[in-house]
């Protein structure tokens, strides 16, 4: 009871927002959208020691109305605080930058106790409630930026098969593609679980880069969930990932970076277990977990004057189909801002995602299962009060889990986002 009624305020107090207009901050300072804003100057004389602390909390409801393992609703949560370090201001060290990222997730579980979904339905769900370090690194650029260096605990996804036009939808699958999330033994490097890597960047233009990575092959202690566990075991191996894009730019007043061009590819080099062969004795067969991936978003319509702003993107994979259950995967989706009358910042966003389940697994449950799932994302995102934005999000889950037994599922949810 409690949850349904948490859920009815959260959706009306959201609806309720989208009517209310709302002018933009006239500030131009760096913290006019968040919360707290400069706190009575602290923040700046940190910034211009430099040290910048950001502080940022996610609050989230969903309602499975119908479908599914269960109806009902469920709450859960995510804070995330982050030091970007500039050394070149703290230490002297030109073109040096730190950073340093813990994040504390809590609540229950809406995609594992009531969906069923392979690609996952809120990207801060997590198995494990705990509070760990997530990242800790170091960059130290060359020649004036055309090269640098990162070594340190990271989040491969910051870098790599990410675009940013898909960021705020709340489906984990648009940020990463489920071929590659499902792979190694604790997942690849990144949230909830990282590890500890090397990352080479080599920009030759201004709109051209080549990056390349090793990261242990199994992020934290698969024995060990709660808190941040940095183990080296001669069984982890290593995973390495490459990375080629090309980013025109964008049109004048854009923050962050809405075009790109990107092909990349991944392999561990410890095997995993062939999902259906096995040798004379009686053992699994060993194959290479190894994939690529393919994104471009792009901005294909802005108006300054008017606030109207439109992009597409696309994201495609591929993976060995003998080890790993999906062998193919796509994201393709379209954002739009400032479209609401008397919002000028609104964002609209509506998103597709398929998985696709490989010959190899099909064979090993004897065909008794789905070959896809599909996902369907739409979302309003919207500011209502300087720092504290809202997010109505509906999704509509096909073959959830590709268990032939479960049920289409349709969902409502709700994202508070508080930028303290």
């Amino acid at each position: 009871m409690y949850c349904k009624k948490l859920s009815v305020f959260l959706l009306s107090t959201a609806l309720a927002a989208i009517a209310q207009p709302i002018h933009a901050a006239e500030e131009k300072d760096p913290y006019a959208d968040t919360l707290l804003g400069d706190v009575a100057g602290y923040r700046s004389t940190l910034s211009h020691a430099g040290v910048d602390v950001t502080v940022d909390y996610k609050a989230d409801m969903f309602d499975v109305v119908s479908g599914g393992l269960k109806r009902g609703s469920n709450y859960l949560d995510n804070l995330d605080i982050q030091f970007t370090l500039d050394n070149e201001k703290l230490l002297g060290i030109n073109g040096n930058k730190a950073f340093i990222y813990f994040v504390s997730n809590a609540g229950s579980k809406p995609s594992a106790s009531r969906v069923g979904s392979i690609e996952g339905i809120d990207n801060v769900e997590v198995i494990h409630d705990t509070f760990k370090l997530l990242e800790a690194w170091d960059e130290q650029s060359f020649f004036g930026d055309t090269l640098s260096v990162l070594v340190g605990l990271h989040d491969l996804n910051s870098e790599f098969a990410v675009t940013d036009l898909s960021k705020n939808f709340l489906k984990p699958t648009m940020q990463i593609g489920q071929a590659f999330a499902q792979s190694g033994r604790n997942g690849p490097s990144l949230f909830p679980t990282t590890s500890v890597a090397a990352r080479v960047k080599v920009a030759p233009t201004e709109t051209t880069y080549v990056s390349a990575a090793v990261f242990d092959g199994v992020p934290g202690n698969v024995n060990r969930p709660h808190g941040t566990h940095i183990d080296f075991e001669s069984s982890d191996g290593v995973l390495m990932i490459a990375e080629a894009g090309y980013t025109p730019k964008a049109a004048e007043g854009v923050e962050y970076q809405v075009n790109k061009f990107a092909v990349g590819g991944w392999v561990y080099s410890q095997k995993a277990d062939n999902l259906v062969e096995v040798d004379s004795n009686g053992n699994p067969v060993k194959d290479r977990q190894a994939g690529a991936y393919l994104l471009s978003s792009y901005q294909i319509y802005n108006d300054a004057r008017a606030g109207h702003t439109l992009g597409l993107f696309l994201r495609g994979d591929i993976a060995n189909d003998d080890a790993l259950q999906v062998d193919w995967d796509y994201q393709v989706g379209v954002v739009g801002n400032g479209w609401v009358p008397t919002r000028p910042d609104s964002e609209i966003g509506a998103g597709l995602s398929q998985s696709h389940n490989g010959d190899t697994y099909m064979d090993s449950v004897g065909g008794a299962a789905d070959r896809n799932e599909y996902g369907l994302e739409v979302y309003y995102r919207d500011k209502l009060e300087k720092g504290i934005t809202v997010q109505p999000d509906f999704q509509y889950i096909i073959n959830p889990g590709m268990d032939q037994g479960t049920d289409n599922t349709t969902i409502l949810g709700v994202r508070f986002d508080i930028n303290f």
